[in-house]
C-alpha cells in the first residue's frame, strides 16, 4: 500500500522557493471585490487589532505578522499570533505559523537564505526557513523586540524593548533597551546594554546607509521611572553605531532624554518609525514634541534634518495637540530620487479632530503641503513609485499623487480602517494591509515599481532590508546579474589594437567589484598564447572572473574553423568578407586550444551550432531564447535543454549599445526599467563584445554605476547556476521524464524542465501539476492540481528512481 501511495502520489514541485509543511489556508477569510474593482481579503478579528507590519515579498508570499493590543479592548482575535503569507499565484491568505507575534516587517536575508522574525511574543527573533517557513532557530535574549532589524557585512542588528513592567524592571533587566548584532547561525556577535551605558527602548527599526547603524529611541526606563533623565542612557534620541555598536554619537533635540508631555499616557518625544539615511544625510521625524511649548498650549512636532554626524541641518515643525499623534511608530519619510523627503503627519483641526497631511520637503527644508484628508490620521509612510508617483495612504483611503500633488488616483478601501504600513508595490500591483487586517489587492493603477527612488517604502525595499548599499539608490529584486564578454572571431591585428581596452575593461569591473565572463574564441586564444599573456588571463580567473568558450560553428557567418560537423562547411566563399574557411579540427581540439587560460575548466558557453558542436562536460550555455538576438532576453529563468546528446542550463542575455543589434540592443534606460520589474526568480544577462569597448567604452561605467545605485553585483555565469553539475541535471531529467511516461494522467506532456534555486522542476499547465526535485535535498515533491496547495514529499531520489524502475 505504502508504495502504491508513493508512486501514485509521484512528484513535486514549485515555482516559486519551495512552500512546505506548516502554511494552512486562513479557513475564515473572507474573500471580495469593491464596487471600484479592488480584490480584498478580510479575517475575523476584534478592536484589539492593531497590525502595524508593513509586508515583505519571499518568493511567491507576501508575508507579515499579526499584532494586537493587549489592554483597553474586548479581547484577543482568532489570529494574535499569526503569521500571515499571502500567495501571490493563487490569490489566498494563508497561516505560515501560529506561535508568534510582532509589529514591525520581517527582514528577508538573501544572501543567507534566511527569513528573520523580531516578536513580541514567543521569543526574541525566529530564524526562519524562507522557502518553508519552518523553524532553524529560536533566540532568546530575556525579552522581546516590537521593531525590525537590520544586515550589514554578514550580521544581523536588532534592538529590545524597555517596558516598566515586571519583564525589564524590577530587577532591571540589561538586556531591556539594547542593542544585538548576531550571524546567520543566530549567535549573538556584538552588544550594546545598560552594562555598556546604554538603556532606551527602541520600538522603531534600525537602518543603515551602507556603513554605520542609526537607532531611534523612546523610554529609558530603569527600575520604577519611567523616563528617568538622572543620567543619559540614549533615551528619545538618534544614535549612531559603527558595526561593533560602539556609539560614534548621539542626537538629542530639546529637554535632555525623554521629554514628557503634560498628560497621562503615551507622552514621551519618541522618534517615529525608523531614521532614514539618503547617502548625504538623515531624516528625522518625531512622534511628539521635544520639549515645553514656548507659549501655552502651542505644542509643535518636529521633522529633522541632520548630516550623517548626527547634527541638525535645519527643521520643519508641525502644530500638535495630545489626542491628535503626529506620526505613527512604524511610519517614517521616504525619499525620491533627487533627496526629497515625502513625510506624513497628523495635525489637529480647529474642531479638535484631526487632518492627514503629506508634505513634500527639500533637504533645505523648504515644504510644499501635497494633500491632506480631514478627519483622517496619516500614520503610514508613503511610497514612491516610477519616479513620477507617491501613494499616501490614510484612514480608508490610498490617493496616487504626481510628485507635485496631483491626484491620479482616490481609492476607497475595502475597510474604513486606519493604514499604519506602507503600501507594498510587486510587478506593478499595489497591496495595502490596514489595521484590522484588511489586505486590499489594486490593479491597473498605471504604478509598475519603485523606480529609483532612494527610500520608497517603509524599510526601503521588498525584502525589509533597510540598509543603502554604498551609494545611495534604489533596490532591485533580480536574482542575479551576469555580463557575458563576446570576444569575437577576429584576425589577429584587430585583437592586437583591442587588447589594451580590454585590460582597461577588467580593471574598471574590479573597481567596482564585478565579475565578468570572458568567452574566448579561437582567435584570442591564440593571440593571448603568442603575445604571452596567458598568465594575465589566468590572474582575472583567480580573482573571480570565469574563463568560458565563444565559438561560431559552419552556420555562422563568421565560423572560426573547428566542428564536429565537417560537412557543414560551405566552399561558396560565403564567409566573412567572402572568403572559405579551412577546417581546423573538432571540438575536442577547440576545448585543447582553451586549456592553458584556466584552471577551472571550461564551464560555460556562448555558441552557434549547438546542436552539432556543444563540447561534453561544458553545463552551462548563455545565448539567446529565440533564433535572433532579443531585447527581451534582458531577463529570463534558467531553462534546461538537450543539445548533441547532453543536458544543458541556458540562462538568456542581450547586448548593451551593441549597434548591429539594432533594436535588440538595449540601453541604459532599458536596464533600469528591467531592474525596477525584475522579479526573484529572473536573471539579468547583459552581453558586451568588441564593439562595447571599441565603440562605447564610455558608457560601460554608467552601467555600473547604475548597477551599483541598485545594490547589484555582476557575478559569472558559472557562480550563478554553479549548485547545479551535469550528473544532477541528467539524473532529474530522467526521472522526470519517467514520470511523464509511467504517469501521463498527472504529467500528459513533455515539459521544459526549469531552474529555480533549489528546484528542476516542470509544470503541467493541463493538470496544474509541479513536478521536480530539490537540488539540495535530492528528493522529489508534488505540488497543485490533485495534489492540492501543501507540498508533498514524495521521497529522496534514490527511492523514487527505484519505483520508476530506473536502477
Amino acid at each position: 500500500m505504502k508504495t502504491f501511495v508513493m508512486r501514485s502520489v509521484l512528484a513535486l514541485a514549485i515555482l516559486f522557493w519551495g512552500m512546505a509543511g506548516a502554511e494552512t489556508l486562513v479557513p475564515d477569510a473572507v474573500y471580495g471585490q469593491t464596487d471600484s474593482g479592488i480584490e480584498y481579503v478580510t479575517i475575523p478579528v476584534t478592536d484589539c487589532a492593531n497590525l502595524t507590519a508593513t509586508p515583505i515579498v519571499v518568493g511567491d508570499w507576501l508575508v507579515y505578522p499579526m499584532h494586537e493590543h493587549s489592554s483597553n479592548c474586548s479581547g484577543p482575535g482568532p489570529y494574535r499570533h499569526t503569521l500571515f503569507g499571502y500567495r501571490l499565484s493563487d490569490g489566498r491568505l494563508y497561516q505560515l505559523r501560529d506561535d508568534g507575534a510582532g509589529e514591525a516587517p520581517l527582514n528577508y536575508w538573501q544572501d543567507q537564505d534566511l527569513l528573520l522574525w523580531n516578536t513580541t511574543f514567543g521569543g526574541t527573533v525566529f530564524l526562519l526557513d524562507p522557502g518553508t517557513f519552518d523553524l532553524r532557530r529560536k533566540l532568546s535574549v530575556q525579552t522581546t523586540s516590537d521593531s525590525g532589524g537590520v544586515v550589514l557585512d554578514g550580521l544581523y542588528y536588532f534592538c529590545t524593548i524597555n517596558s516598566p513592567d515586571h519583564t525589564c524592571q524590577n530587577p532591571t533587566n540589561p538586556n531591556c533597551g539594547a542593542l544585538f548584532a548576531i550571524d546567520a547561525e543566530g549567535n549573538v556577535v556584538h552588544s550594546l546594554n545598560l552594562d555598556g551605558g546604554f538603556l532606551a527602548w527602541i520600538g522603531t527599526s534600525p537602518t543603515s546607509d551602507g556603513q554605520y547603524l542609526y537607532w531611534s529611541t523612546a523610554a529609558q526606563t530603569v527600575g520604577e521611572k519611567s523616563g528617568d533623565e538622572t543620567t543619559y542612557t540614549y533615551g528619545c534620541s538618534v544614535v549612531k553605531t559603527d558595526k561593533e555598536l560602539n556609539v560614534l554619537a548621539s542626537f538629542d533635540p530639546g529637554d535632555p532624554a525623554c521629554y514628557m508631555l503634560p498628560f497621562t499616557g503615551a507622552n514621551m518625544d519618541s522618534v517615529s518609525g525608523e531614521v532614514v539615511p539618503d547617502g548625504t544625510g538623515l531624516w528625522v521625524q518625531y512622534v511628539r514634541p521635544n520639549e515645553a511649548a514656548g507659549a501655552g498650549g502651542q505644542f509643535k512636532s518636529v521633522l529633522y534634518r541632520l548630516d550623517l554626524n548626527l547634527q541638525e541641518q535645519c527643521r520643519l515643525t508641525f502644530d500638535f495637540e495630545p489626542q491628535t499623534q503626529a506620526a505613527g511608530f512604524y511610519a517614517a519619510p521616504t525619499v525620491d530620487a533627487d533627496g526629497n523627503a515625502y513625510v506624513p503627519v497628523s495635525v489637529p483641526d480647529a474642531d479638535h479632530t484631526r487632518r492627514g497631511q503629506l508634505w513634500k520637503v527639500t533637504p533645505a527644508c523648504e515644504a510644499t503641503l501635497l494633500a491632506e484628508v480631514p478627519g483622517s490620521f496619516a500614520h503610514a509612510s508613503p511610497t514612491l513609485a516610477d519616479d513620477r508617483y507617491v501613494l499616501f495612504a490614510t484612514d480608508g483611503r490610498l490617493q496616487v499623487l504626481t510628485l507635485t500633488g496631483e491626484q491620479v488616483r482616490d481609492y476607497t478601501l475595502a475597510s474604513q480602517a486606519p493604514v499604519l504600513t506602507s503600501p507594498v508595490i510587486h510587478e506593478g500591483t499595489i497591496y495595502v494591509v490596514q489595521e484590522d487586517g484588511t489586505l486590499n489587492r489594486i490593479e491597473g493603477s498605471g504604478v509598475a515599481g519603485y523606480g529609483s527612488a532612494i527610500w520608497p517604502r517603509y524599510r526601503r525595499d521588498n525584502r525589509g532590508s533597510a540598509a543603502l548599499s554604498s551609494s545611495k539608490g534604489a533596490s532591485a529584486q533580480v536574482r542575479g546579474a551576469f555580463i557575458a564578454f563576446h570576444l569575437e572571431v577576429k584576425d589577429l591585428p584587430g585583437i592586437r589594437s583591442l587588447w589594451p581596452r580590454l585590460e582597461d575593461f577588467m580593471a574598471l569591473a574590479d573597481r567596482y567589484g564585478h565579475k565578468i565572463t570572458l568567452q574566448f574564441s579561437a582567435p584570442w586564444v591564440d593571440y593571448v598564447v603568442q603575445s604571452g599573456l596567458t598568465d594575465k588571463v589566468l590572474a582575472w580567473e583567480a580573482e573571480g572572473h570565469e574563463i568560458a568558450l565563444h565559438h561560431h560553428g559552419p552556420t555562422h557567418k563568421f565560423f572560426d574553423g573547428y566542428t564536429d560537423a565537417p560537412d557543414l562547411i560551405r566552399t561558396d566563399a560565403w564567409y566573412g568578407n567572402g572568403k572559405n574557411v579551412a577546417w581546423q579540427g573538432g571540438m575536442d581540439a577547440l576545448m585543447e586550444k582553451l586549456a592553458p587560460l584556466t584552471r577551472r575548466g571550461i564551464l560555460s558557453a556562448g555558441m552557434s551550432d549547438e546542436d552539432t558542436d556543444w563540447p561534453e562536460g561544458v553545463l552551462f550555455y548563455a545565448t539567446d531564447s529565440g533564433l535572433e538576438p532579443s531585447r527581451d532576453d534582458l531577463l529570463s529563468t534558467p531553462v534546461v535543454k538537450w543539445h548533441n546528446g547532453q543536458p544543458v542550463v541556458e540562462i538568456y542575455n542581450t547586448g548593451y549599445l551593441i549597434s548591429h543589434l539594432g533594436d535588440a540592443a538595449v540601453t541604459l534606460s532599458d536596464i533600469e526599467s528591467a531592474l525596477q520589474s525584475a522579479t526573484e526568480a529572473q536573471y539579468m544577462g547583459i552581453v558586451f563584445n568588441d564593439e562595447t569597448i571599441s565603440e562605447d567604452f564610455a558608457e560601460i561605467e554608467p552601467l555600473f554605476q547604475l548597477l551599483q545605485r541598485y545594490g547589484v553585483q555582476v557575478r559569472t555565469v558559472s557562480d550563478l547556476l554553479g549548485k547545479l553539475d551535469g550528473a544532477g541535471v541528467r539524473e532529474a531529467e530522467a526521472v522526470m521524464d519517467a514520470g511523464e511516461a509511467q504517469y501521463p494522467q498527472y504529467f500528459p506532456s513533455h515539459e521544459t524542465t526549469r531552474w529555480f534555486d533549489p528546484y528542476l522542476y516542470r509544470f503541467y499547465p493541463e493538470t496544474g501539476v509541479y513536478l521536480g526535485i530539490n537540488e539540495d535535498e535530492k528528493a522529489v515533491y508534488l505540488l497543485g492540481g490533485v495534489f492540492g496547495d501543501t507540498l508533498y514529499r514524495v521521497g529522496s531520489v534514490s527511492e523514487v528512481k527505484a519505483l520508476l524502475g530506473l536502477d
